[in-house]
């Protein structure tokens, strides 16, 4: 995709830590060593499929004179930008490592905004290592992980928020977690975080109009339209907080614990849906002495479920260990699916956000149905999906089931500090302490996707990356 454009007056060599002005009414500070006036980064290479035999491998070069370097290892010297081309990869005795399609990419139109090369040859371990072997000796680097993305982002490629999508998008596991990364890929939360600079923007210029001008300049009721605007835009940010409660659960998983006494069934029931023999089954009482935890995917979400210990008078500190376990577990869980024996609901009053099940429906004397009891079979698999799409109804409000902004928590506690200036503004003050709190708050929302004190979450976000991403 193509470079983004700079606000006017960045096209001209910058100093050393310079403040550079992003538009708005805030700076971001360009860390030394980046910037137009210094020298470029030195090439990099990373193979960017996992190791190992495969039919093809992928090795992406970027940076400073990358295409000139594998020129001087290749058969093909001809090739042109964005075609790929057959092209054989030569070692330094000026033998053929393997044949591949090689492409290059020319800045500012590549992913990292420089001049970029990708390779692919056939997946063999043996032309993997030669070709790592060769690069390194044509003096290219090899790669940290997210390196190439983290040159993305100095070159505009992303912004902060689409950097932390992308990680989330090479990390997802569940249909959710993929929407809410592409979303946010695509800019769904810059857009969000940059229309509301817009308003903002407007009712700090509509403020400093009261500063500036006098009553009779100025349009009638002017301090009530910026009241109203402020209002609007609160009910926007809490709107879309209220969804971000979602966005954990989506990246981390609904928690649900899964209790009751011992041979009620627990460790079958997770057996069946993690389809294999996870959790001990027997007879005896107690086998289950400390917690499993499997994730599933259900409709898209997560639910990491979670065997405990069997709820009983324990028989040795191992178990009492465990149940104990097992009840502070309870506490914490989005949702706890308690299997019963016969009807020892009352048991279990201290237990928050409940789902009763009875197991063993398929040997069961009496096949009725009680109210508010889920009947399942382990062996049979009866009931076993209908329970699993109640869990995923309770855990899941439906005025939640939509895809959220955020998907960090660094993005939600930004939009927060946001939302908590703009309800902390008096407006019986005067204009220039009204104006100075709107800056604050536009501040910390345009810190959600611009690169303010980089440096100090670059490391977080790139902890997750592959190297050769």
């Amino acid at each position: 995709q193509p470079s983004q454009t700079m606000p006017d007056g960045l096209n001209r060599n910058i100093e050393e830590n310079e403040t550079l002005n992003l538009g708005g009414t805030t700076n971001f500070i360009r860390p030394v060593g980046q910037g137009p006036s210094m020298k470029p980064p030195p090439p990099i290479f990373a193979l960017s499929t996992p190791i190992g035999k495969s039919a093809i491998a992928l090795f992406r070069i970027s940076g400073r004179k990358s295409q000139q370097i594998i020129k001087k290892i290749s058969s093909n010297k001809k090739l042109r930008p964005n075609k790929p081309g057959l092209n054989k990869i030569i070692d330094n005795q000026k033998k053929t490592i393997d044949q591949t399609i090689t492409t290059f990419f020319n800045s500012p139109n590549s992913y990292t905004g420089e001049n970029m090369v990708e390779i692919s040859c056939h997946g063999s371990i043996a032309i993997i290592n030669k070709i790592t072997e060769t690069l390194l000796k044509k003096g290219i680097s090899l790669a940290e992980p997210g390196e190439f993305t983290k040159r993305a982002l100095d070159n505009d490629k992303f912004d902060i928020t689409q950097v932390e999508a992308l990680s989330d998008l090479i990390n997802s596991e569940t249909e959710k977690q993929r929407i809410l990364a592409l979303k946010n890929l695509e800019g769904h939360l810059s857009n969000f975080s940059k229309n509301l600079t817009t308003k903002m923007m407007k009712m700090l210029a509509d403020t400093e109009a009261l500063i500036d001008f006098s009553d009779e300049e100025l349009p009638k009721n002017l301090l009530k339209k910026i009241k109203e605007q402020n209002g609007n835009i609160i009910k926007n940010i809490k709107l879309n907080l209220n969804r971000s409660r979602l966005s954990k659960s989506i990246n981390s998983g609904f928690l649900v614990s899964v209790i009751g006494k011992p041979n009620t069934g627990k460790s079958s029931f997770i057996n069946y849906i993690s389809g294999r023999d996870v959790a001990i089954v027997t007879n005896i009482p107690g086998t289950t002495t400390d917690s499993l935890e499997i994730p599933i995917d259900v409709d898209g979400y997560k639910i990491r479920f979670v065997d405990t210990a069997g709820i009983r008078k324990h028989k040795n500190i191992i178990e009492k260990i465990g149940i104990e376990k097992a009840k502070k577990t309870s506490l914490l869980s989005d949702l706890n699916i308690i299997f019963l024996e016969k009807s020892e609901k009352n048991k279990y009053t201290n237990v928050p956000n409940k789902l009763f099940v009875k197991s063993k429906f398929d040997i069961s004397r009496s096949k009725k149905t009680q109210k508010n009891i889920t009947n399942i079979s382990s062996k049979t698999g009866f009931g076993v999906d209908r329970l699993l799409k109640i869990t995923k109804k309770r855990l899941v409000n439906k005025d939640l089931d939509k895809i959220p902004l955020f998907s960090r928590e660094r993005q939600v506690n930004k939009m927060i500090n946001c939302l908590n200036l703009l309800n902390s503004i008096d407006f019986k003050k005067t204009p220039d302490i009204i104006a100075e709190d709107i800056r604050s708050a536009i501040k910390e929302n345009e810190e959600i996707y611009q690169k303010f004190d980089i440096e100090k979450i670059l490391d977080i976000i790139f902890a997750d990356f592959c190297i050769g991403k």
